[in-house]
């Protein structure tokens, strides 16, 4: 029995999920915040010596900060004793498992659970797994905010009331009794409902461009649902992706760019190329807004640069 229990602060994704359940497990926690990363990058989240968090950026407030990103590395090259960080982990909760004894402390059962969060957040998917997902994979498409099924229904319950169930759901149940429970499957059938018009969304304002895939979606009404990998199973000749958007309320564009999964061939630092125009990231993911009477002229030094890397 630990002398005391923590408040765990992570992200709403996946990985966060099975942090919360692995600390659960060992009694360490007995609340759960849930938080995007810049609001800690801005000190918008308060952290005490009461907190653990996992997979975000450090607090040297905090009583364990558990991650597994290399750049956190950079950015804090004095690893404190609270830092524990492991850029070789393809998880945060794997770094958790690590830490808290892995095979020894934790049910076997669990093994294939850690495998999944594993291969989810190292995106480690086969084309047919991200175009017709399943299980493991189909949770964490549909737990993800970047897949956009928020946008579309007020659900039974919020995200985070389900983020909370799961905890206890994935402690003992298989992933054919999570993926059947009503409040999974009415995000299930939501994610199918779109498939098809995701899919010809992207078909329709794509354009390949040499090694880059640019996806317009300014003159588009809705923008549906769907996973975030499915542009590199449908354009597997490109190695690198732009998302080109509205930014809020029609006031700045926004390019948002990524790296293929399968293809990882792109030469592109991303997040050094959108730092030039006031945005960042990092290697393999990055965003900027800039005022859109700039939007057309940023478009096209995107390509030609991008190009040049191969």
């Amino acid at each position: 029995m630990p002398e005391r229990r923590y408040r765990l602060i992570t992200r709403s994704d996946f990985d966060g999920l099975v942090c919360a359940v692995l600390l659960k497990h060992i009694d360490l926690i007995d609340d759960i915040k849930f938080v995007h990363p810049k609001d800690m990058q801005d000190g918008v989240v308060e952290i005490t010596e009461y907190d653990i968090t996992t997979n975000l950026p450090y607090t040297p407030n905090a009583h364990l900060c558990i991650d597994h990103h290399a750049s956190e590395m950079i950015r804090n090259q004095a690893l404190n004793t609270n830092h524990i960080i492991d850029p070789d982990a393809p998880s945060a909760a794997r770094v958790v498992w690590k830490h808290f004894g892995g095979k020894n402390t934790f049910p076997s059962d669990w093994d294939e659970m850690m495998e999944e969060v594993d291969k989810g957040d190292s995106a480690q998917y086969t084309k047919d797994e991200v175009l017709y997902p399943t299980g493991w994979c189909l949770l964490n498409f549909i737990m993800d905010s970047r897949t956009g099924l928020g946008r579309f229904k007020n659900f039974r319950i919020s995200n985070y009331d389900l983020m909370m169930d799961l905890i206890d759901y994935c402690k003992d149940k298989s992933i054919d009794e999570i993926m059947a429970l009503p409040d999974i499957k009415e995000r299930v059938d939501l994610y199918f409902s779109h498939h098809e018009k995701f899919q010809a969304q992207i078909r329709r304002c794509a354009s390949v461009c040499g090694n880059l895939v640019l996806l317009d979606l300014r003159r588009e009404e809705a923008i549906w649902a769907g996973n975030r990998f499915e542009i590199y199973a449908l354009y597997p000749q490109c190695n690198i992706s732009i998302h080109v958007l509205w930014g809020f309320q029609k006031q700045n564009t926004v390019f948002a760019c990524g790296k293929s999964i399968f293809d990882k061939s792109s030469q592109t630092n991303i997040g050094e190329l959108m730092l030039k125009y006031g945005g960042g990231g990092h290697e393999n993911a990055g965003t900027c807004q800039v005022p859109n009477e700039m939007a057309a002229r940023v478009e096209d030094e995107l390509i030609v640069k991008i190009n040049q890397d191969g």
